[in-house]
């Protein structure tokens, strides 16, 4: 059974000692970094993925207002990674179903985006399989978007 829990003084431990292999370590920040930024920034909320009880994953969600830099105010999937040692078993495919089907900030909520290294061709086949649409570039990343 997949599971989103928010990340809690409980678990944070747990979400740290995730680790995605070291040829992927350009593609996400580390754990650590995504929950002290989510600590001290506004309008993220980090979530341990959970499979059959045990910790897996991590998904962090964010809201951006409009700016220089991206032109729509917009919700993002801003991180999302599975442990390296439990990669290859279809555990991202159903976290992030479960995360599109289960978490909607709001329902005034339509739309939901993320950025993507362009050399990810992994994440970039995963994303396009569930319907995400490239829309453009910021900061060298691929952005994605789709309905939510």
């Amino acid at each position: 059974m997949m599971e989103l829990k928010p990340v809690t003084k409980h678990n944070y431990l747990m979400v740290v000692d995730l680790k995605v292999h070291p040829h992927q370590e350009k593609y996400v920040a580390q754990n650590w970094l995504s929950l002290l930024e989510a600590n001290y920034e506004s309008d993220k909320y980090p979530f341990a993925v959970y499979h059959d009880g045990d910790p897996v994953g991590f998904i962090m969600c964010s809201y951006y207002p409009a700016d220089k830099a991206y032109p729509i105010a917009s919700w993002w999937l801003e991180r999302f990674m599975i442990d390296k040692d439990k990669q290859g078993q279809g555990l991202g495919r159903q976290a992030l179903t479960l995360f599109l089907r289960e978490y909607k900030p709001d329902e005034s909520v339509d739309e939901v985006r993320l950025g993507v290294e362009p050399e990810n061709d992994k994440a970039i086949q995963l994303y396009e399989s569930f319907r995400f649409v490239k829309e453009g570039v910021v900061e060298g990343e691929h952005v994605y978007v789709r309905k939510w």
